[in-house]
């Protein structure tokens, strides 16, 4: 679906079909934007390592390096120099990509990560970077966060909450800054058995 076609399925949702319509198309059009990244969030539906937003160039001198703000997580990187081979001693904080040392050389690394999507959809044949078989339960957040704007016509919690229920049911729970740096948290896990690690 296209955000045409996106925008008309949150009005029909919504039962707005009246002259003027209650909700105006840049309000559903940004309800609709927030939809995509918030499955972004919750289900890491793109996952990337080709696009502009996973090439970090790294030097001697330099042990942090900021990451896009479209990085939602990083599951493993390859160095250009290297080939094939997972780079090791590295964290992740909300911003940045952070390494245990300098690195030995000055070389341009490839992350392997989930990510929101690149661009909001702005014209009328833009479509969502999601897949396909998403798009129509999506669309559940933008009805929510439609019934949220305070308007003596449209607002309704009730309605926002049980819409808001069905994306969580399509997407899973709603994840807190802590739980998402947890998730970030790469240190290696060892796991103990009967004295034997």
């Amino acid at each position: 679906m296209n955000l045409s076609e996106l925008r008309a399925l949150t009005r029909k949702r919504l039962n707005d079909n009246g002259t003027p319509p209650l909700w105006a198309d840049e309000d559903i059009d940004r309800n609709i934007n927030e939809a995509e990244r918030e499955a972004c969030v919750r289900a890491l539906l793109i996952d990337d390592d080709s696009s502009a937003v996973t090439q970090i160039d790294i030097d001697t001198a330099t042990k942090r390096y900021a990451l896009d703000g479209r990085v939602i997580d990083v599951i493993g990187i390859e160095a250009a120099l290297s080939p094939g081979v997972d780079v090791t001693g590295w964290t992740l904080t909300d911003t940045h990509l952070v390494f245990d040392r300098l690195p030995a050389r000055d070389d341009t690394l490839t992350l392997h990560c989930y990510r929101l999507p690149l661009n909001d959809m702005v014209d009328d044949d833009d479509e969502p970077e999601i897949s396909a078989r998403h798009h129509d339960r999506m669309i559940d957040y933008a009805v929510s966060l439609c019934y949220l704007i305070p308007d003596s016509d449209g607002y309704d919690p009730g309605a926002a909450a049980k819409y808001e229920a069905r994306f969580t049911q399509s997407f899973g729970e709603k994840k807190s800054a802590l739980t998402l740096r947890n998730y970030r948290d790469k240190a290696p896990k060892v796991v103990a058995c009967n004295g034997y690690i």
